[in-house]
């Protein structure tokens, strides 16, 4: 007799990027949308740093790792079935930097402290929510859902943010300015400041922003090129000895360029509104009524069913 699972074989383990890859597919947006004052409070005449600044000055590089995906995974997160620990350790290891249980449990709680998520242990695995990005502990709702919340801008992370690794060669300063370049340019191609400015306008240091623009020059965009782009102007200024100064002009390359942002989202809104019309359609359908025949059972018609 032959054996009818001999075609059946077991599968490797999903490594980090896998594991994310997976989960995120279920998300079917392609993006996670942040709402932009995590990176910097609006502009009230007040100190502009926002939490952002503050995980940086802690190093608190696993809890920002973690709040990015939990915010990329929401539209899949399960009240009901909660991933286990163990599942998160999994998702944000890479190599060389294996995450266990309690690396995942310390991050949710250092994320809890600063009231950007809510957490609660449910079976084997542990609920955790988001709240308002702003660190105030106000509930949250999806960006662009309400335009009266604080920070009504919105910045997007594409997935391939996860997928492809970049989330695990960029160190603290390189993800503190990737967030900040996102933030900038979402409706501008190119982002425009003097790295003496960054802690003023995000409260990181000039040494953290020269950093982290250098990490992202060494990235490579899908064209092989620099995932961060850079260009020199010269602009006439009194001041100046030589009557001009250098003013630098950055942006990302694709598929984190505002043009790549901006298809992405056009991409899913399209997507989202052809599934809602299919259901519309289907709900729309009338049932198929039974079919009746001129037999006769004891006084009533005989009804058959539909062919299948």
């Amino acid at each position: 007799m032959s054996n009818p699972f001999a075609d059946v074989k077991d599968e490797d383990p999903l490594d980090g990027p896998d594991a994310r890859s997976r989960l995120l597919e279920g998300a079917k947006r392609g993006y996670a949308p942040l709402r932009k004052v995590f990176v910097q409070r609006p502009d009230r005449g007040a100190a502009r740093a926002s939490v952002l600044a503050a995980m940086v000055t802690a190093r608190q590089e696993r809890a920002l790792d973690a709040f990015l995906l939990l915010h990329g995974l929401e539209p899949v997160l399960d009240n009901d079935n909660p991933l286990a620990l163990a599942v998160w350790a999994r998702m944000l290891s890479a190599p060389g930097d294996r995450w266990s249980p309690q690396n995942v449990g310390r991050a949710f709680e250092a994320l809890e402290k600063r009231n950007l998520v809510i957490r609660e242990s449910k079976g084997r695995g542990i609920l955790v929510r988001p709240k308002l990005e702003d660190g105030s502990g106000a509930a949250w709702t999806r960006p662009g859902a309400d335009a009266t919340t604080v920070g009504k801008g919105y910045l997007t992370i594409p997935h391939t943010y996860w997928t492809t690794g970049l989330v695990d060669r960029l160190s603290m300063p390189g993800k503190a300015m990737f967030l900040i370049m996102l933030s900038e340019t979402t409706k501008n191609p190119t982002f425009s400041m003097a790295v003496e400015r960054a802690q003023s306008w995000y409260g990181i240091s000039e040494r953290t922003a020269e950093r982290g623009y250098r990490e992202l020059k060494e990235q490579k965009a899908d064209d092989g090129g620099p995932l961060l782009l850079e260009h020199r102007q010269l602009v006439a200024d009194a001041r100046s000895p030589t009557g001009l100064r250098a003013v630098w002009h950055r942006a990302l390359a694709a598929p984190y360029s505002q043009a790549a942002r901006a298809e992405l989202q056009r991409a899913t809104a399209k997507a989202a509104r052809r599934g809602a019309e299919a259901h519309r359609n289907s709900s729309a359908q009338p049932k198929k009524l039974k079919k009746t025949t001129g037999r006769k059972k004891a006084g009533k018609k005989v009804t058959e069913p539909d062919s299948v």
